[in-house]
């Protein structure tokens, strides 16, 4: 009796399955380093937009000052909270020009307050016929807690600051999320500005 030589259909079937195996691990490993590098990129961005805020937004706190061309306005703390107990406080100041967005040559009117698509920084020069633009975005950041140290006064920080005709000598900004508090916060000593005109 002669035997052919050839596969068995069991053999066959055990190729097919070991084949099938092999290509589900190496999809699967490939789909992992495709989700992984989304990830790392979307966390990537998420840094580059809170260091950018970061920076910013103390360049223009280092440099808040009495505008020249403003009225006696010139630190506004607005203190709330949302019927969550969540701050969303809004902060608008007057600002020298430095940095980049900040052009220098002319006073900044800046404003950070928080919305539903996160932390804006927008801010326009004085005296000049432009609408204010966005400086600087945090998103995810949907809350916002501010206190301020006093000049001379009790040396404590407050959630308030009833004088908006001068500077407090430091400020301190906490981001929230609807989870709670997002990292330490941001403490930016002021300068004591220009003297008003």
């Amino acid at each position: 009796m002669s035997r052919r030589s050839g596969f068995t259909l069991i053999e066959v079937v055990v190729s097919i399955v070991l084949t099938a195996v092999v290509a589900l691990l190496v999809y699967g490993t490939v789909q992992a380093a495709r989700d992984t590098q989304a990830r790392l990129g979307d966390e990537r961005r998420s840094l580059q937009s809170a260091l950018a805020m970061r920076l910013v937004l103390e360049n223009a706190l280092a440099n808040a000052q009495t505008a020249f061309l403003a009225a006696d306005t010139m630190f506004v703390l607005d203190s709330r909270r949302d019927a969550r107990g969540i701050p969303r406080d809004r902060l608008t100041f007057v600002a020298a020009g430095g940095l980049p967005p900040l052009s220098p040559g002319a006073d900044w009117v800046v404003t950070l307050a928080p919305s539903s698509k996160g932390l804006s920084l927008v801010g326009g020069p004085i005296g000049v016929r432009t609408p204010h633009r966005l400086l600087a975005t945090l998103p995810g950041v949907t809350g916002l807690a501010i206190r301020v140290r006093g000049r001379g006064g009790p040396s404590g920080w407050s959630p308030r600051w009833e004088f908006q005709g001068m500077l407090p000598s430091a400020v301190e900004v906490t981001y929230w999320s609807d989870a709670g508090p997002i990292g330490l916060p941001l403490t930016v000593s002021l300068a004591l500005g220009r003297s008003p005109p």
